[in-house]
């Protein structure tokens, strides 16, 4: 197994968060990293979409977590290893933005070296633009 862990706190709230979450075909508007991005209907638990990084090859995930305000999670299948992200919105003082990324199966930790290290050390930039993109959505 091959795992990371992210965490970071913002003012914002879980629900301004999630505006920006839960639209995941909007995600290419604000991850440089990604390069297309197709959803199967509306995100919900066991929605699918495709997802094609940037120098990368399409990925196929599906949704397999989707609590409003709090919890969005999603698997993608890779030969011989299943990668999950997990995003949980955890209200306090701050709201705390917690991110895990498992790679389980007999390849993880070859995967975990080809893709689930760049996913990793693109969190800190990338949850930098999911929370600039959820406060441009605010009331001035």
């Amino acid at each position: 197994m091959w795992t990371h862990h992210y965490q970071q706190q913002t003012d914002l709230s879980p629900e301004a968060l999630w505006s920006v979450l839960a639209d995941v075909s909007g995600w290419a508007e604000i991850d440089e990293n990604i390069e297309t991005i197709s959803v199967d209907g509306v995100p919900a638990k066991n929605s699918t979409f495709m997802l094609k990084p940037k120098g990368g090859p399409r990925l196929h995930f599906q949704i397999c977590d989707f609590e409003p305000p709090v919890t969005y999670a999603d698997i993608c299948e890779m030969p011989f290893a299943t990668m999950k992200t997990t995003h949980r919105l955890i209200k306090g003082d701050a709201t705390t933005i917690d991110i895990q990324i498992v790679i389980e199966g007999m390849f993880a930790p070859i995967w975990g070296v080809l893709v689930g290290r760049k996913h990793a050390n693109g969190l800190p930039a990338q949850t930098q633009r999911f929370i600039a993109a959820a406060r441009s959505l605010q009331p001035n």
